[in-house]
């Protein structure tokens, strides 16, 4: 795993498990001290074990430059066809987290859990997936403050399936960067890894193109140019780096190439704002640096 991270350029991760907690935090430090894990981790909490976590003394951002504690992460889900957990738990939960110090992570897919995550976060949050977000409720996640943590990339890897599936006149909306963009919603990526390939470039690609991986393009909202829901190259790769480091807090330390900041940072074999949008799923790291140190390379 250490290696086929570094080998996709990316020096640092967030581990967005529900369920993590005191033995997760142990062990994800036990596998960096051991140096199996090369990557900086920023580990969510599980909502349900926030209290074993504080009462260890860890609070948001505790830990080093390696290894810190992030986000209350909450799961909204409209599995049994109802929100789970329903509006008054999920405030409560968002409530207890806020209370503890924690800002929270709402995993949000459909429509009705974009909604309702919208109506309880607010600057300092985060919506992860956002992926059914028509235009009316771009608004309101945008008046919330909070950040969306989405998944272009999914619109490569498996954008036949949700072609094939998904009603067409939501097809526009799906993981609608462009309208987000637009709106002014501050917006990172995130592979969802492993359900997805963590290698960031077909993400990019996603945004840019909002191609699948066979080659057809999603449509634009009826009305709107084809190009609605794309963003430029160059807003995508802040998404990709400023946007995930400011997401979990750290945007100060890194995710740019500035004086002062971590140096963590990747060489490509090609430059992602001159070749065609085309070729951007194909861009590959060629060297990936953490703290200074080349920690991967691939010999050329």
């Amino acid at each position: 795993l250490d290696r086929m991270l570094l080998s996709y350029g990316i020096t640092s991760v967030q581990d967005a498990g529900p369920d993590n907690g005191l033995d997760r935090w142990r062990t994800l430090g036990s596998i960096q001290d051991s140096g199996q894990l090369s990557c900086r981790v920023t580990m969510m909490a599980g909502a349900s074990k926030l209290q074993e976590l504080v009462s260890e003394g860890l609070t948001w951002h505790s830990g080093d430059g390696r290894l810190r504690l992030g986000h209350a992460k909450l799961m909204l889900t409209l599995t049994t066809g109802a929100l789970h957990p329903n509006m008054e738990d999920l405030r409560d939960q968002v409530d207890q987290a806020h209370g503890m110090g924690f800002p929270v992570a709402i995993h949000a897919v459909e429509r009705e859990a974009v909604e309702a995550a919208a109506s309880v976060v607010s600057a300092g949050d985060r919506i992860e997936h956002c992926a059914e977000c028509p235009a009316e409720l771009v608004a309101q996640v945008r008046s919330t403050g909070a950040t969306v943590v989405t998944q272009p990339g999914f619109l490569y890897w498996n954008g036949g399936r949700y072609i094939q599936r998904v009603d067409p006149e939501l097809q526009p909306h799906l993981y609608p960067v462009g309208a987000l963009h637009r709106a002014g919603v501050p917006l990172a990526f995130g592979s969802d890894s492993p359900v997805a390939d963590p290698n960031p470039w077909p993400a990019i690609y996603g945004a840019v193109t909002r191609t699948t991986r066979d080659g057809t393009k999603f449509p634009p909202i009826a009305g709107r140019s084809a190009t609605n829901q794309e963003v430029p190259v160059t807003a995508a790769l802040r998404m990709q780096t400023i946007g995930g480091a400011h997401a979990d807090g750290s945007g100060d330390r890194k995710g740019t190439i500035s004086r002062g900041k971590l140096a963590d940072l990747v060489l490509v074999d090609a430059d992602p704002t001159e070749v065609e949008p085309d070729k951007l799923k194909d861009i590959r790291a060629v060297m990936t640096v953490i703290g200074g140190n080349v920690v991967w390379s691939n010999g050329l």
